[in-house]
């Protein structure tokens, strides 16, 4: 029989069952839109949080000070702490803390790693911006002006950069120009009064894309400036304060091509070596934004291959569903096959009629749930940019689409399989005498 004629007779059998084939497609097509819509969301969400964590330095490592926790037993925990001295001050070691510090000595010790390129020191604080009588607070983070352009994956929208020597002057994020003051715009070269001091905007970044944008918005506005000009800045009450020479964290850039894994395995036995701490009194913490990345979208592809496990379930009822459509029509085509094969039709042309069948009910089950599930996701990501204020972009996973098609033909034919089996086996004379 040829091809042709198959696919006829698989048609007028789906058109023929009208009510019964539409139940099963819609079986499929929930099976097929949860998948994709959980896939799709899925790839979107690591997309958007890889490009985020790009977006505050991909290839950069990060140290910070970190005071080492310490264990105390029972019987110190109950023991009565020693006249004059508080209880918290008696668990805790002040020389710790005390030692729990960057400082240059810091600076100069990775400055002797040969796959060191770039180091950028931050010293971050608050401040109360004023103007016009309109107050808000704005965080502050001083950078090295000598090496932050050449580190900092911001981009400038108007102006430019801090430059070696610049004193008294910022950079400042699009949300603080355009959002911190309802009827007032920050302007370039405009004069902001920070602490009661004045500084001059030289340049106002540009707004990062995609989560970066929105997550910068949502955490309000940044202010940049030299370190030395923070240390000015900082009020003797301030819980951010720290004196000159100490900072809050190190970014270090390493050459491109050095073996990241061996550089921060030589930064933390030179670190320790300097600042004379071993692997249990260790006042320090290296973060690599690379592991950051790696660990963040394994978290979310095993994260989506679980829900799209879950999701799958409603395929397999889908398949069920399909299972149940062929027995029946099998058995209402029993007198109908016999016929066929009276008149020459082989079992191998049975079978592949039945299995057509399955493969069309499956197929228009997944395009629909293709359709379906790609409206689910569009409706989600519209929902997110609202949310974040950032533009919204039509998301679509080929990969997802070109699987959710593949499985919704195979579910159909492995679900046929069986009843299209029986159906091909089927005695011609026991058949035509069915009723």
């Amino acid at each position: 029989m040829k091809p042709a004629k198959i696919l006829k007779i698989s048609l007028n059998m789906v058109k023929g069952n009208k009510l019964r084939s539409w139940l099963t497609i819609i079986g499929v097509i929930i099976g097929i839109a949860s998948v994709m819509t959980v896939v799709t969301t899925g790839e979107f969400f690591q997309d958007q949080v890889t490009k985020t964590l790009e977006g505050f330095g991909g290839d950069t490592i990060t140290i910070v000070a970190s005071t080492p926790f310490q264990v105390i037993d029972e019987e110190e925990v109950g023991a009565e702490p020693v006249e004059g001295q508080e209880y918290n001050e008696y668990l805790e070691d002040p020389d710790m803390d005390a030692q729990a510090k960057l400082t240059k000595k810091d600076v100069q010790t990775l400055e002797r790693i040969p796959e060191v390129e770039y180091i950028n020191v931050k010293v971050e604080s608050s401040a109360l911006l004023d103007m016009s009588g309109e107050e808000t607070s704005v965080w502050i983070s001083g950078v090295d002006p000598k090496v932050w352009e050449k580190m900092t994956t911001e981009k400038i929208a108007e102006g430019r950069m801090l430059k070696p020597g610049d004193r008294n002057v910022v950079v400042i994020s699009d949300s603080l120009s355009n959002e911190a003051f309802k009827d007032k715009k920050i302007r370039l070269n405009q004069m902001i009064v920070l602490n009661e001091r004045s500084y001059r905007v030289v340049g106002i970044l540009a707004k990062g894309d995609g989560l970066l944008g929105g997550i910068s918005s949502m955490f309000g506005s940044s202010v940049y400036m030299s370190c030395d000009d923070v240390y000015d800045l900082q009020a003797e009450d301030d819980a951010f304060a720290k004196e000159e020479g100490v900072y809050d964290s190190i970014e270090v850039m390493l050459y491109e091509g050095s073996d990241v894994n061996a550089v921060l395995d030589d930064m933390e036995n030179k670190l320790k070596l300097s600042r004379r701490v071993d692997e249990d009194t260790k006042d320090f913490y290296i973060s690599s934004q690379k592991e950051i990345m790696e660990g963040t979208n394994k978290l979310i592809t095993a994260l989506t291959a679980f829900l799209a496990f879950i999701a799958g379930i409603s395929l397999l009822v889908g398949s069920v569903g399909i299972a149940n459509t062929m027995f029946t029509s099998v058995l209402e085509k029993t007198k109908e096959i016999g016929i066929m094969k009276a008149i020459g039709a082989r079992n191998e042309d049975i079978l592949m009629i039945f299995l057509c069948n399955a493969a069309l009910i499956g197929l228009v089950g997944g395009l629909l749930g293709i359709l379906l599930g790609t409206a689910i996701v569009q409706f989600i990501v519209f929902l997110i940019s609202m949310q974040l204020k950032i533009p919204f972009a039509f998301t679509l996973s080929l990969k997802a689409t070109a699987m959710a098609t593949i499985v919704s033909i195979g579910v159909g034919m492995v679900a046929g399989l069986m009843p299209a089996k029986n159906a091909s086996k089927l005695n011609p004379v026991d058949a035509l005498r069915y009723e």
